[in-house]
């Protein structure tokens, strides 16, 4: 059993899923386990879509051109990335990630020509960022929970709400038509397999009668 994947989506979490599946309803046969099969993709794309507003979510909170940028979080991830850099090249792309009020102050701060080599810019850098980040200059502080709501509610807009309980409604049917079909199937099992057994004892009976 299978679906199509995307990168970085693990097949064993899928796959999970359709055990489970499978454990309770015990498929017999191909068809009942392409009803299984279908149910399963339903609850995936579920889960799948709500992974997709995260990752938008997230992607919203660490790009500067964006309503719902988080920019102590931003500067937080910008601290960890310092640590890597090795050229000015990789240092200049990193200050182009955050917005433009903090790389200006940061470009004025440890200015290229101060320094020798790349790594020490990086860590005066890295230094003046701590300090930022410390004291809360430039009014840099961790948001507070209405406005972590509010940077959400920049992604999470009402039309993405709309086309989330639009896809909920759409993978519920299609799960409740997969699952009406596997317990018509199931019942169709068992109405052949009595018929079958009347058949044989209806034929086993004029045999024992001759004998």
């Amino acid at each position: 059993m299978s679906i199509l994947l995307l990168d970085g989506e693990d097949p064993v979490d899928f796959e999970r899923i359709v055990e489970e599946l499978t454990s309770k309803y015990v498929p017999c046969g191909v068809d009942q386990e392409d009803c299984v099969l279908t149910m399963a993709k339903c609850l995936w794309r579920k889960q799948r879509y709500q992974r997709f507003l995260c990752v938008r979510i997230t992607g919203a909170r660490f790009n500067p051109r964006h309503e719902g940028y988080d920019r102590f979080h931003a500067l937080s991830a910008f601290l960890q990335l310092l640590a890597k850099i090795t050229t000015e090249d990789e240092l200049e792309r990193a200050l182009h990630l955050i917005d433009a009020p903090s790389a200006h102050h940061l470009r004025d701060r440890c200015p290229r020509a101060k320094f020798k080599t790349a790594k020490g810019r990086s860590k005066a850098i890295r230094a003046e960022l701590l300090a930022m980040l410390a004291t809360g200059a430039l009014g840099l502080s961790a948001p507070c929970e209405e406005l972590r709501m509010m940077m959400a509610g920049a992604v999470l807009t009402d039309d993405v709400l709309a086309r989330e309980l639009d896809l909920e409604r759409e993978c519920d049917a299609m799960f409740d038509r997969a699952l009406d079909r596997l317990i018509k199937l199931k019942a169709a099992e068992r109405s052949i397999t009595l018929e079958e057994r009347s058949r044989f004892h209806r034929a086993k009976a004029p045999r024992a009668r001759a004998k």
